[in-house]
């Protein structure tokens, strides 16, 4: 959801107001996702390090979005959302094999935390990282809720410390769980019914001319 969301309202607004509106739906909807599991203390444990680098990094990558062009921003979210969608349509692994966890885990925290403050895109290349590291897919899953809800949740955190949090904007992200709760709700029920392969094909060429635009967006 904030890719895809954060990647739609960027089209029709500028992107710290559409980084602001995604906040409140993207920590409720993952709390949801981070909740349901056996793995939440034994993720936490394990990733410790990539969270802790994370919520640090998105402090960090904060005033490259409010304190720089927010154009430059808005391409760079539209270039790491064409990466993505690359990737997935090509099935091309954006990330070498991991030996040593250790030491990678903070890194790769570090750098999705400034990616997500610089563009509220609060997923790369944490995805990339825990896919080759073979979990397994419910346990991609409750860790991807929790590092989302973290991520969001210090976003948030930030923008309010530095009052950069419009109070029309965060009753509009507030009002804005509603919708995101009942998308999540469709979306189970109509999940079974779905070719896999084929709505993640279709998602990855959405993504990916979103992408595209942004980019163009940014640097014209």
């Amino acid at each position: 959801m904030p890719t895809v969301s954060l990647a739609l309202l960027s089209l029709g607004m500028g992107l710290p107001s559409a980084v602001q509106i995604i906040v409140v739906p993207t920590v409720v909807t993952n709390v949801w996702q981070a909740l349901v599991g056996d793995g939440l203390q034994r993720l936490i444990v394990r990733f410790r390090t990539l969270l802790l680098a994370t919520a640090g990094g998105v402090w960090i990558g904060y005033a490259f979005l409010f304190r720089t062009s927010p154009k430059t921003m808005t391409a760079l979210l539209g270039a790491v959302i064409v990466v993505y969608s690359l990737s997935g349509l090509f099935n091309l692994p954006l990330m070498p094999r991991i030996r040593r966890e250790g030491l990678a885990s903070p890194v790769v925290g570090l750098t999705t935390g400034v990616l997500a403050g610089a563009t509220g895109n609060i997923s790369m290349p944490a995805i990339a990282y825990l896919q080759q590291l073979n979990l397994a897919r419910n346990d991609i899953i409750q860790m991807l809720g929790i590092l989302f809800t973290l991520g969001a949740a210090t976003l948030g955190m930030t923008l309010l410390g530095h009052g950069s949090y419009e109070a029309e904007l965060l009753l509009v992200s507030t009002l804005a769980v509603v919708p995101g709760v009942l998308g999540m709700l469709a979306g189970q029920r109509v999940r079974g019914r779905l070719s896999e392969k084929t709505f993640r094909r279709v998602l990855m060429l959405g993504l990916l001319l979103v992408g595209s635009h942004l980019v163009w967006k940014g640097l014209r």
